[in-house]
């Protein structure tokens, strides 16, 4: 068969072997090669401490200033203070407030009245059972006469053994009216006084739930009106003391009498002595802690009850030097070596400024700073952590969180 187009041109289709081949052949291998020294000679200098193409990444602490009381901590925790005598007045029977000399924050002494409630009614059914208890014995008088006339008639064989018999017992009958009346009386009395509602202790209120007008009940009685079975809470401010939840892990480590500071959330500036008071003889499974009561030593009026603040526990055989100055410590980790001299890396601005220190003895993983810094400086955290040659000063990236 014949080709259809025997005039199709394909000489476009010819290879060229005239052009030189060995310039391209070599061409791709040239140009890897260079990039690859390229790349060995930028890492080179980036190890060797010559160009960086990004800040370091670092993360920070701060220098700390520790007091000779703070160098003896063995342990601390959180909590809050609380009354160990506190009382709740409540009622001994539902009624409305007559009367009340109660405002937050007054001084109460022990006994005094406080409160009183209406008591008109039960005056009243008091009077009513003394006037019957009145009228039952001048019956009962009268009685006791018939029966001794009744004993004598018997006696001379004139009355009747029914006639004894009858007045003997209208005379018991009385008598035992008599003191029905003189009970009833007396339980009257007695509800009239439980009108009256005295301080149970010294102190001072704190809550105020009652006002004149209110009807109050006895706790567990349901609270009749709004200031339910507790209308104020009286506190001993001088049995204050701290409360905090220990882990079973660390309580090991305490002791009954061991030292302490006590450090108010709302004063942080003004620590107080303390000693570990008790260590409750239980734990709380879901928290798995166990409580601790610590007692404040030279306490003042800042003391409230239910502020929040912090204890911290120190060994007790180390002995503390009050007069001595604090020192400033810095984390081992955050030591690096420049030009000779070994410091620390300030951090300012996004850069890193070395200082040179002054070292004392080491504590643990902590430096002593002597001299070139105050305390509460910021500092790179991990030097050795950052594959980076410091220089006395260069531009870092914090690390977030």
């Amino acid at each position: 068969m014949e080709p259809v187009n025997k005039s199709a041109d394909l000489s476009a289709l010819r290879i060229d072997r005239q052009g030189g081949p060995g310039a391209r052949r070599f061409l791709y291998p040239a140009v890897a090669t260079l990039c690859a020294a390229v790349v060995a000679v930028l890492l080179f200098t980036r190890v060797r401490g010559g160009v960086a193409f990004r800040p370091p990444e670092v993360t920070t602490t701060r220098a700390a200033l520790v007091t000779p009381t703070q160098a003896s901590t063995i342990l601390t925790a959180s909590g809050y203070i609380v009354a160990r005598s506190k009382a709740e007045i409540s009622p001994k029977t539902v009624g409305r407030i007559a009367w009340i000399n109660l405002e937050e924050g007054q001084r109460v002494k022990k006994g005094e009245l406080v409160a009183r409630l209406e008591a008109q009614e039960l005056d009243a059914q008091k009077r009513s059972a003394l006037a019957q208890r009145d009228q039952a014995l001048a019956q009962l008088a009268n009685a006791r006469l018939d029966l001794t006339r009744a004993r004598q008639l018997v006696e001379e064989k004139i009355g009747t053994q029914q006639a004894f018999d009858t007045a003997d017992s209208q005379v018991k009958m009385l008598e035992a009216q008599v003191s029905s009346y003189i009970a009833q009386a007396r339980y009257y009395e007695e509800q009239i006084k439980n009108a009256e509602i005295y301080a149970p202790i010294d102190g001072v209120v704190t809550v105020k739930k009652a006002f004149l007008g209110e009807t109050v009940a006895p706790q567990g009685f349901g609270g009749a009106g709004s200031a339910g079975a507790t209308f104020a809470i009286i506190v001993d401010l001088s049995s204050l003391e701290m409360e905090a939840d220990i882990n079973e892990q660390n309580v090991a480590k305490l002791v009954l009498g061991q030292p302490a500071e006590v450090v108010l959330d709302a004063y942080p500036d003004k620590p107080y002595k303390a000693r570990l008071r008790q260590i409750v003889p239980t734990a709380d499974r879901q928290k798995g802690s166990v409580k601790v009561k610590i007692e404040l030593l030279g306490r003042d009026a800042k003391v409230l009850p239910e502020m929040s603040c912090r204890v911290v526990f120190l060994n007790p055989q180390a002995k503390i030097d009050e007069k001595a100055k604090p020192k400033v410590m810095v984390p081992s980790a955050s030591l690096v070596e420049v030009g000779g001299e070994k410091g620390v890396l300030l951090v300012a601005n996004g850069k890193a400024t070395f200082k040179p220190l002054t070292l004392g003895l080491a504590a643990g993983a902590q430096m002593e700073a002597t001299s070139g810094l105050s305390g509460g400086e910021e500092i790179v955290a991990d030097v050795a952590g950052v594959s980076h040659a410091w220089s006395a000063e260069q531009k870092i990236r914090i690390k977030k969180d």
